[in-house]
């Protein structure tokens, strides 16, 4: 006598989740919910539910869930070391999709799609990443390189990675861009000491520093400039 597959019961639970962001979107359900559908393609056979609420419940909302450090995401019981590495790809990968996007849309003729280029890349990453920027003759972006994540005399610059980025591309010009997610804009004195290194090097591959542009809480400034090329309005408090 043939046996039965095991019924799977959390399958038609799965099934209605799916329906309801298809129907609602992501950006329409609670927190929970969009983590618990996210949580379906990490953990394929278990029941999500029950780990969203534990996720939010250590981390507050769902964008620290996913800006969380693995080693303090697989801490959560249910989660294991594989699921948070997994989980956290989702960054990556959503990083990944911007990055290409972005540069295939831009051109930098003027100061203000430099500006909102890098806003788009830079203003809302939890953590300081460093990108340089490939440009042609007719300044449109040919690609856009993560050079590293941390300041750029923290984590040391890779002279390698620029000139293979210089070399492999061939731009006429280049722009360097990193944020400060909790402060302001300005240029610390190791950004002014790294835009100078960055600057010397690409200037004897015989291309061109276009800027150095740093993304704050406070706005886009220009190192090169020493001004803002865009200031935010800061949210104000409620009375």
């Amino acid at each position: 006598m043939e046996k039965k597959e095991p019924k799977h019961h959390h399958g038609g639970h799965r099934q209605r989740l799916t329906e309801t962001i298809i129907n609602a979107g992501l950006d329409k359900v609670s927190d929970v919910v969009a983590l618990e559908f996210i949580l379906t393609y990490v953990i394929p056979r278990a029941d999500t539910n029950e780990l969203a609420h534990k996720l939010l419940d250590k981390f507050g909302n769902l964008v620290e869930v996913l800006n969380a450090d693995p080693n303090l995401l697989a801490e959560v019981e249910g989660m294991g070391e594989t699921s948070a590495k997994k989980l956290h790809l989702f960054v990556d990968i959503f990083d990944y999709y911007t990055e290409k996007l972005l540069a295939k849309r831009y051109s930098f003729k003027y100061r203000g799609q430099m500006a909102d280029y890098f806003e788009s890349l830079l203003r809302f990453r939890s953590v300081e990443t460093t990108y340089i920027v490939g440009v042609d003759a007719a300044y449109r972006v040919k690609a856009c390189y993560k050079l590293a994540v941390g300041g750029l005399l923290s984590v040391g610059i890779s002279t390698h990675q620029i000139a293979k980025f210089i070399t492999s591309i061939k731009p006429a010009f280049v722009v360097l861009a990193h944020n400060h997610p909790q402060g302001s804009a300005e240029p610390s004195q190791g950004d002014l000491e790294g835009t100078e290194l960055v600057e010397n090097l690409v200037n004897s591959l015989g291309v061109k520093l276009v800027d150095h542009l740093i993304v704050g809480i406070d706005g886009v400034y220009s190192v090169k400039g020493s001004n803002y090329y865009r200031e935010f309005i800061p949210n104000k408090k409620e009375n």
